[in-house]
């Protein structure tokens, strides 16, 4: 059986030297990079084409998930009605390797004819001495020297460089912004991100909540728990006081230890008590307190301290 993960080590070493070479080269240019896109008005824009358009794209998707308006034009159409999406007060950043790839050019030229030369231009590029370098305000080397293919024509290692060139911007642009979590969840409130730092416990709490007795039988205690799915139920006294929880882990602990199964009851099964959240915290420090105890569930808690709910671990997280 040959063996390919040693021809994968070689194509990892050639790319992390391929990084190195392009880190070495970092200078005053990129701070100049860095604060022409967070000082213009308008949006971020990247042009490019083939494998460096692909890079670009993602690059241009991580810049929106951090607040700038930012999108990708694909240089081979830009040419052709795609220019009119850039104004004035824009930012572009224009991306190819060799620096002389003929779609980008094009674009660079007709858009500098449209904004008379006062739109700002960045070039991503592997040659400083290239066209597209000599034609635009600020150039951020991505020079690798060569591709780590076997052919050394495939792009590989001036990707790479390319797509962390666009990451080196985006954490400078972060640290710039004192961007943090819950920034970057404003931007992702429909995703796991969103649900767990913005939303309430009680947008993800279960309302609907089983109640046993403490002399109710085990088999209707395993009944409640299994009717309504969330793997628990709570436990009230005699005067409808909810006093403890049982869940289905702690009929599994316990049931060996209890001498007369048959007759058992919630009692037998309950922990004295529960934690509890109140339905008005975040998801965040619902998922913080199932850890620091951990156990996957809270009772949830209204302003009068009324059980209104339960939140699992699977609610604030999925």
């Amino acid at each position: 059986m040959k063996v390919y993960y040693e021809d994968a080590k070689k194509t990892f070493d050639a790319e992390i030297e391929a990084l190195n070479r392009v880190k070495s080269s970092l200078g005053k240019s990129f701070d100049e990079a860095v604060d022409k896109i967070l000082s213009t008005k308008g949006r971020v824009i990247f042009i490019g084409i083939g494998k460096s358009g692909i890079i670009a794209d993602k690059i241009a998707a991580s810049f929106s998930s951090v607040g700038l308006a930012s999108f990708y034009i694909d240089a081979g159409t830009a040419y052709h009605g795609d220019l009119g999406r850039v104004s004035s007060d824009d930012v572009v950043i224009f991306i190819s390797n060799s620096g002389e790839t003929q779609e980008v050019l094009q674009a660079l030229s007709a858009l500098q004819n449209i904004h008379n030369n006062e739109l700002a231009t960045i070039a991503l590029t592997g040659s400083e001495d290239s066209t597209l370098a000599k034609n635009t305000d600020i150039v951020l080397s991505i020079d690798v020297a060569e591709e780590a293919d076997i052919t050394k024509l495939a792009p590989t290692s001036s990707t790479t460089a390319t797509l962390v060139m666009g990451d080196a911007l985006l954490v400078a642009i972060e640290t710039a912004k004192e961007f943090d979590r819950e920034s970057f969840a404003m931007y992702h409130p429909g995703g796991s991100i969103g649900k767990i730092l913005l939303q309430n416990v009680k947008n993800s709490m279960h309302t609907k909540i089983p109640y046993v007795h403490v002399d109710t039988s085990i088999n209707e205690v395993i009944y409640r728990i299994s009717d309504y799915g969330i793997g628990i139920t709570l436990v009230k006294d005699e005067q409808e006081n909810v006093i403890g929880i049982i869940t289905d882990g702690d009929i599994r602990k316990k049931f060996l230890n209890i001498s007369k199964v048959k007759g058992s009851t919630a009692k037998d099964y309950m922990t004295q008590g529960f934690i509890s959240i109140s339905e008005n915290k975040r998801n965040r420090e619902a998922w913080r307190k199932m850890a620091n105890y951990n156990i996957s569930n809270l009772v949830v808690l209204d302003k009068d301290k009324k059980v209104v709910g339960v939140v699992t671990i699977h609610d604030v997280l999925e």
